[in-house]
C-alpha cells in the first residue's frame, strides 16, 4: 500500500467524507474516488460499504487502520529524522509505553535522559503491550516500555519494576485507610476493571477465578485514566496495578495493595541492533529510580 493511499484512507476514517478528505491530501474527490476503487480491486476485498452515496468501512477495511495509523507515524517520524539530519539537529527518539507507565515514571525519566543528551526530540507513542513488543520486534520504535508476566533476562530486555495488582478507592472510601486488602475485603463490591487482553486485566481474572469468583466487571476499560473516572464518579472501586499509586491521587482517589496479587513485570524492550540501545541502561535506572 502507498503512502497516499495510506493518508487517504486515514483521512476518509478521519473525515467521514471522501471529498473532505480528498481535500487534505491535494486530490480531487473524482481522483480520490477511482483511487480507492482501484486500491480495493488490488488487495482483493472490500474496504467500504457504499450506502446512499456514503462510505462506511467494512470489518476488513478497519482491521487496516491501526496499522495504517502506526505506519504513517513511523514514517512521520523517518521524516523528522531525515529533516533533522540533513541540518544536523539533535536526535530523535521513539519510545512507545504502557498509558500507566506514560503517565506516572516516563516523563521525570525522560528529563533525565535528556539532560544528558540536550536537546533530542522525543516521541511518545501509548499503546498496547502486545503492539509495543511488535514495533520493537520490527525496529519501529527505539525503545518499549511494558507491562507483562514475569520473564527470565535476556537481549534486548531490562526488569524496571514488580508490579502487582491495588484497589483504587474514593479518599473517603471505607477501605482507604488500609494497609494491604484481602480479597474478601472486596468480594461483593461493584469493580472497574481493564479488559482481559491486557496483562493487568487478565492478572484480575487470574485473582478472581483462582479464588472462586467469576470475573464480572460492572464497566471494563482500556485506560487507567477512565477507570479512575468511573471510580470518582461513583462506579465501585477499580483493580489496577501499583503504578495506580502514583496515578490516583490525580483524581483524588487512594490505591491499596492486594495481598494475593499474581505478580508482573515492567520492562524496558529493545533492539540490540538499534543505534539508540546504548542509551537502555541509563533509560531503566531512571525508571526505576525517579
Amino acid at each position: 500500500m502507498k503512502q497516499r493511499e495510506m493518508q487517504l484512507l486515514w483521512e476518509v476514517h478521519r473525515t467521514g467524507s471522501v471529498t473532505l478528505a480528498a481535500e487534505h491530501v491535494a486530490m480531487s474527490q473524482p481522483a480520490a474516488s477511482a483511487l480507492l476503487r482501484d486500491l480495493e480491486e488490488r488487495l482483493g476485498f472490500a474496504i467500504f460499504q457504499r450506502e446512499k452515496r456514503r462510505l462506511r468501512f467494512t470489518l476488513k477495511g478497519a482491521a487496516l487502520l491501526p496499522d495504517i495509523a502506526n505506519a504513517l507515524a513511523a514514517l512521520d517520524s523517518l521524516s523528522r529524522l531525515t529533516d533533522s539530519l540533513r541540518a544536523d539537529a539533535p536526535q530523535r527518539l521513539v519510545i512507545g509505553c504502557v498509558a500507566s507507565a506514560a503517565a506516572t515514571l516516563l516523563p521525570p525519566a525522560l528529563r533525565r535522559l535528556r539532560e544528558s543528551v540536550p536537546g533530542m526530540a522525543i516521541s511518545v507513542r501509548t499503546a498496547m503491550s502486545v503492539e509495543i513488543e511488535r514495533q520493537v520486534s520490527e525496529s519501529r520504535i527505539d525503545f518499549g516500555l511494558v507491562v507483562r508476566d514475569p520473564s527470565p533476562p535476556g537481549p534486548g530486555q531490562l526488569h524496571v519494576a514488580a508490579l502487582s495488582l491495588c484497589c483504587v478507592v474514593p479518599a473517603g472510601h471505607r477501605l482507604a485507610r488500609r494497609k494491604a486488602l484481602d480479597l474478601t475485603d472486596i468480594q461483593g463490591l461493584p469493580y472497574v476493571s481493564l479488559g482481559r487482553q491486557f496483562t493487568v486485566g487478565s492478572a484480575t481474572v487470574r485473582l478472581l477465578e483462582g479464588a472462586g469468583l467469576s470475573y464480572a466487571p460492572t464497566v471494563e476499560v482500556m485506560h487507567y485514566s477512565t477507570a479512575c473516572a468511573f471510580v470518582r464518579d461513583g462506579w465501585g472501586v477499580a483493580i489496577l496495578d501499583s503504578l495506580s499509586r502514583q496515578y490516583a491521587p490525580d483524581f483524588g482517589l487512594v490505591s491499596v495493595p492486594i495481598r494475593q496479587s499474581p505478580q508482573m513485570a515492567l520492562e524496558l524492550l529493545w533492539s540490540p541492533l538499534n543505534s539508540r540501545s546504548a542509551m537502555a541502561n541509563d533509560l531503566a535506572l531512571f525508571l526505576s529510580t525517579p
